[in-house]
């Protein structure tokens, strides 16, 4: 259970808030929107420690330029959500491996 004493408190619920302002927009954005949505949120992943959530939106970025489709963008979204709920010491640098596992996983790949 997250504390509200957490010092990432709000920057976790920055980056959680612009991923689902960016999944609710999904349908209304032009691809340029999308990509600068998912580069704002690896930009404040990275600059805050929040390393799997930066990868994530690395590939993400990678998705969508290779023609990624939004259930494909979706999956991520949500797996970057996730990632950002995790307290930040407690996952190992080899964990996001696992989170992109997972997003495979989802999409079958």
């Amino acid at each position: 259970m997250l504390s509200h004493n957490d010092p990432n408190h709000d920057i976790r619920s920055q980056i959680t808030g612009q991923i689902g302002a960016l999944a609710e927009a999904l349908p209304h954005c032009a691809l340029t929107q999308i990509v600068q949505g998912i580069d704002d949120i690896r930009c404040l992943a990275r600059d805050n420690g929040f390393a799997a959530v930066e990868t994530l939106a690395s590939r993400l970025e990678s998705a969508v330029a290779s023609g990624g489709h939004r259930a494909a963008i979706l999956t991520y979204l949500d797996a970057m959500s996730d990632a950002a709920t995790v307290p930040q010491g407690a996952m190992p640098a080899s964990a996001h491996e696992a989170w992109l596992a997972s997003v495979a996983m989802r999409l079958g790949h």
